[in-house]
Formats: C-alpha cells, structure tokens, sequence
C-alpha cells in the first residue's frame, strides 16, 4: 500500500470484510473472482485481491463497482458493516471496536 493512500477507514474495512464473505459464500479463489472481473472488464489480479483481502490495498471506485457486479449485490452492500458478526452484528457500541469482525463505531474528530 502507498504512504500517499493512508490506512483503511471504516469504509475500506467493511469492504474489504464483505469481498471475503461474499467470496467464500460462492466459494469462489482468486483466482474464480479474477476471471469473473476480467469478463466484466476490470482487472484486479488475484495477488492484488489477496491484498485487499488483508487491509493493504484499497478498492478504487470502478474496482467496486465491478466487483459489485461481479458478486451481484448493490455497491451500498459492500459499504455496509457486515451484518452477519455473531458477536456485534454490525454495530457495535459507540466508541468501540469489535475484536470479532474488526467493525469499528469509533468517535469522529
């Protein structure tokens, strides 16, 4: 990741939370995403999906719109906090963060 890009926000981690959930659901590699985004016209190869997989890369706003596509669900579905933490369910209490799904309701400066 770029020093110019910054750490992932709340936004960039519940992307990156739901790509891996949606994934394993269809229980698709890198690899099954990777040709699925090819067909739609995008390229994130699979090394760089890994990458985001892990918080080290941030998805652009045409890789979300394709991968959006690519795992058919609304673009707002993969800015949301994941619903499915048993432990928080999405929202954890203001200020916190959740040790499970790393879903955070942290203060805003």
């Amino acid at each position: 990741m770029s020093e110019a890009a910054g750490p992932l926000g709340a936004a960039g981690h519940n992307v990156r939370r739901n790509i891996r959930r949606l994934r394993e659901e269809h229980r698709w590699s890198y690899r099954d995403v990777e040709e699925r985004l090819l067909r739609a016209g995008r390229v994130i190869p699979a090394l760089a999906q890994s990458a985001i997989d892990a918080g080290q890369r941030h998805v652009d706003v045409d890789d979300l719109v394709a991968l959006a596509m690519v795992f058919d669900v609304d673009v707002d579905d993969l800015l949301r906090p994941p619903a499915a933490c048993r432990t928080c369910h999405g929202a954890p209490p203001h200020g916190f963060m959740c040790m499970e799904c790393e879903t955070s309701a942290l203060p805003t400066a």
